[in-house]
């Protein structure tokens, strides 16, 4: 109902037709203010691509205290791709050169069956991966973002074949890291 006032409000403050100096008038009006209304300062939340003052970012390879292999290698190749991507920072791989660094930690890896056949045999597994990520200021030791329990997971299914499961696992795996490496570098990109 408001918006049916709303345009009922501006319906009857249109000039009659024929009013050309009315028109003029209201083109001069909105014409001076567009400079007012752009120099607002309001900015789309989420849609920058650098850090403030930070030019380099050090990204070590994460920790793995998983028994999984590789896990860390997948996770730290994917955010560093990430960050190359969407950032305007330069990557470098360790402490040396950066002003800032990126360091992780994968807490746990679990893979759960969530659909079995009639055989009782698992067609769809679900991973999930927990990690501690951080970004810190390298001359101060500043936060700068930090998420204690970071959380991804997905789905796959499987073929019948053992040796399948392991390849599917694999892919799976590459997946779920890259959905990590956007979602950690999104939440970082999206607080500045």
């Amino acid at each position: 109902m408001p918006a049916m006032t709303s345009r009922t409000t501006i319906q009857s403050r249109r000039a009659p037709r024929g009013g050309t100096r009315s028109k003029r008038a209201t083109l001069g009006a909105a014409v001076a203010l567009l400079p007012l209304i752009l120099s607002c300062g309001y900015h789309l939340s989420g849609h920058t691509s650098a850090l403030p003052g930070i030019q380099t970012i050090g990204i070590p390879t994460f920790v793995n205290r998983t028994s999984r292999p590789e896990l860390e290698q997948r996770i730290t190749e994917h955010v560093i791709d990430e960050f190359t991507t969407r950032g305007r920072a330069r990557i470098v791989p360790g402490e040396e050169g950066a002003q800032a660094i990126l360091k992780g930690t994968i807490l746990s890896y679990t893979l759960n069956p969530v659909a079995i056949n009639e055989l009782g045999r698992a067609t769809r597994y679900e991973i999930l991966i927990t990690a501690h990520v951080i970004l810190s200021e390298v001359a101060t030791d500043r936060t700068i973002w930090e998420d204690d329990h970071f959380l991804f997971k997905k789905q796959y299914d499987i073929a019948a074949s053992p040796q399948s499961f392991v390849d599917q696992e694999i892919v799976a795996i590459d997946d779920v890291a890259t959905d990590f490496a956007k979602g950690v570098v999104t939440s970082i990109l999206e607080g500045f």
